[in-house]
């Protein structure tokens, strides 16, 4: 009961002497307005400023002079102006080079934006050998303000992303109408296939009519070959006697009717082989057609194979020079990816097609060679019909003479030897023809299966150039394809807890700041060292200056909380806990304060300084701790304000109680310290003090 009047007069002076002073009353009310002002200024300041980027004014320039694109007008400059015209994002101020650049140094535009005159001609390089990125020009004074440059650079990164979706849209348009063009040569290709699979058909048929036609001249040849060896029986029996003239005439002019029945089939058949030759020649000609058209659309189906895997591999290259740019965006690297992946496929595709076309060209080549000996086979069997005819022309004649030869037997005496050397010359010749007619017909057998075999092998490409055709011809090409083609990606965003400015995101770090500020200046009014009267113990010499310190404290957080809560319009879940919260803030950073000053004055504030520096740079109130240095972020998990900031956030957030209560147990941890330190600090003094009290307390006796 006596120690709790001694604290009740040690609290009761220490209230006389603070209201016994208007100064240091009107020092207190100063004191409570100060966490209001570093908190209220900063936090108003700063409550939304991206949300009034309209009222910056930024310059652009349009020097583009358009280019054309596949035969199409491209003005991307113009289009970019157009786009800017309807975003209200900015201040944007459509002029010239000169006021652009005389503005941003006069600080009357904070950005600037150059859109080159080649801007569209470097966008329409894609198919060139050496394409070339197209530049905007950007321009800001980090000196003037440096934030403005950040604030211009995510401007120009939007910019960026803007025209490149535009003009990918432009270059996926291209692309897709090359694959279209390609469809259409596939298609082409098909329909010469299919047409050299019919020549192929015609000619296997007229391949078979001349292997049956050189059969039958092989046999004609072998009749031949027996006449004229009968004939030659019959010269041997003229020259044998004129005694046997009349048998020999007779049995010469039964032989020379033989031989003209066999020359009469020898001429057909060489007739017959003359036809299915030139009907040969005629089907070797529409191969070589067929062949010629089936290499021509093969050259196509390249030519559309080469533009979409040189498509698909300048778009690889332009993804993966913005990918270098940007290199911590995930969903680049696998959009870069996947446009390697198209890359490699068109580069497969080109290479198949060259094959077809290198195949086409060899088969147009030996379609040529086949028609060239074609025509040389007809041109063949109609000498051999000529000779024929003049054969028979001959065995007429020769019949005539064995009918006139029972009148000339001495004429037939004389030339009987001359008679028996030509039949024997034409035996021979006959077997020649014999020989050479069954060589044809087992060549025209091979023929006929090469032709079977090409009619067979034209059908299968005409049928896979008309699926690939098909597939090619499937590829859409509207505005939906070429807009998923240029921005084939979107990210929703999902928030944990909706922060709905900046200033809301920055109102711990700005209101723990203040709070920290404010018990700091009040070390300055406040008597924190000495007793307003005479001590009986430390606890009730600390109960008095905590009595004296705290009331301070609280109105600084109901003033700092009440503003920003009513006047500037912070939004919190709980508006009770966050006062809660706040004064436990404010009353840990009192009790580490308070400690401080009480031990050593001027240099506990100092301390009280530096602390607060430290804290400033580690407590993750502006930035991640990760981008902090590392020794900042052992440090930043023992310093107070770390916690003091992260439980404003999980109040502001609408988080769980637990969550929060994790924070403030940290921060009651050490408040526990510093009151148990700040105790033991008077408890030292007084019993120091006491008898010095004593001696003066006999002395003024």
């Amino acid at each position: 009961m006596n120690k709790l009047k001694a604290a009740g007069g040690v609290i009761s002076g220490e209230f006389r002497r603070l209201t016994g002073s208007k100064m240091a009353m009107i020092s207190i009310l100063g004191l409570a307005l100060i966490p209001l002002m570093y908190s209220g200024m900063l936090i108003g300041a700063f409550w939304d400023p991206y949300g009034k980027l309209d009222n910056m004014p930024v310059a652009v320039v349009n020097q583009d002079k358009g280019a054309e694109l596949n035969g199409e007008k491209l003005t991307v400059g113009s289009d970019l102006v157009d786009e800017l015209k309807k975003n209200p994002e900015f201040k944007w101020v459509f002029t010239d080079e000169k006021d652009a650049m005389d503005g941003l140094e006069a600080h009357r535009y904070s950005l600037a934006f150059v859109v080159p005159e080649d801007f569209s001609a470097k966008t329409a390089t894609l198919q060139d050998d050496a394409p070339q990125q197209a530049n905007v020009q950007f321009y800001v004074d980090d000196g003037w303000n440096y934030l403005t440059s950040r604030i211009g650079e995510s401007a120009a990164a939007k910019l960026k992303g803007d025209v490149g979706r535009e003009v990918t849209k432009a270059y996926a348009k291209a692309a897709l109408e090359s694959v279209g063009d390609a469809a259409s040569g596939l298609g082409d290709a098909a329909a010469g296939a299919t047409k050299l699979a019919d020549g192929a058909k015609d000619a296997a048929g007229g391949a078979q009519t001349l292997h049956d036609n050189l059969a039958k001249l092989a046999d004609g040849t072998i009749k031949l070959k027996q006449g004229v060896g009968r004939l030659a029986d019959g010269a041997a029996s003229l020259t044998s006697g004129a005694g046997t003239l009349a048998g020999g005439s007779a049995k010469l002019d039964s032989g020379l009717k033989q031989l003209t029945t066999g020359q009469g089939k020898l001429a057909s058949g060489a007739a017959d082989a003359d036809a299915a030759a030139g009907q040969l020649a005629a089907g070797a000609g529409q191969l070589a057609d067929s062949a010629a058209k089936l290499e021509a659309g093969a050259g196509q189906v390249q030519a559309g194979t080469a533009q979409v895997a040189d498509g698909a591999g300048q778009l690889a290259a332009g993804l993966a020079q913005y990918a270098a740019a940007h290199p911590d965006d995930e969903a680049l690297q696998k959009l870069l990816a996947a446009s390697q992946r198209v890359a490699d496929g068109a580069s497969q595709t080109q290479q198949g097609a060259a094959s077809v076309a290198g195949g086409a060209s060899q088969l147009a080549a030996g379609q040529q060679q086949l028609a060239d000996g074609a025509s040389r086979l007809h041109s063949g069997t109609t000498t051999l019909r000529q000779g024929l005819g003049q054969f028979g022309a001959k065995l007429a004649e020769a019949e005539t003479g064995a009918s006139q030869l029972a009148a000339g037997a001495g004429q037939l005496a004389a030339g009987a030897g001359t008679l028996a050397s030509g039949i024997r010359d034409a035996g021979a010749g006959a077997g020649t023809v014999g020989s050479g007619a069954s060589q044809l017909a087992d060549g025209s057998v091979k023929l006929q299966d090469g032709l079977r075999q090409l009619e067979s092998g034209s059908s299968e490409l005409g049928a896979k150039l008309h699926d690939a055709s098909k597939e090619a011809a499937g590829v859409k090409s509207g505005d939906g394809q070429t807009e998923m083609f240029a921005d084939p990606i979107a990210v929703s965003e999902h928030k944990l807890a909706d922060v709905p400015n900046y200033g809301t995101g920055m109102a711990p770090y700005f209101l723990a700041l203040g709070l920290y500020v404010g018990v700091l200046m009040s070390t300055v009014i406040l008597p924190l060292r000495d007793a307003a009267g005479k001590v009986r113990s430390g606890w009730s010499w600390y109960l008095s200056k905590l009595l004296l310190f705290a009331p301070v404290v609280l109105l600084q957080v109901a003033l700092a909380d009440t503003v920003l809560l009513y006047g500037i319009g912070l939004k919190v879940p709980d508006v009770a806990a966050f006062y809660g919260i706040s004064a436990v803030i404010a009353l840990t950073f009192m009790t580490i304060v308070q400690f401080l000053v009480s031990l050593a004055d001027t240099v506990g504030r100092f301390v009280a300084v530096v602390l607060l520096t430290l804290q400033l740079a580690s407590s993750e109130g502006t930035y991640p701790k990760e981008l902090l240095p590392h020794w900042l972020q052992v440090i930043g998990d023992w310093m107070p304000m770390t916690h003091a900031i992260e439980a404003l956030r999980l109040a502001l957030a609408g988080r769980s109680v637990s969550l929060i209560g994790e924070q403030l147990l940290d921060l009651a941890a050490f408040a526990v310290v510093f009151i148990a330190l700040t105790l033991a600090l008077f408890a030292v003094r007084s019993r120091k003090i006491k008898p010095i009290q004593s001696q003066l307390g006999t002395l003024q006796a």
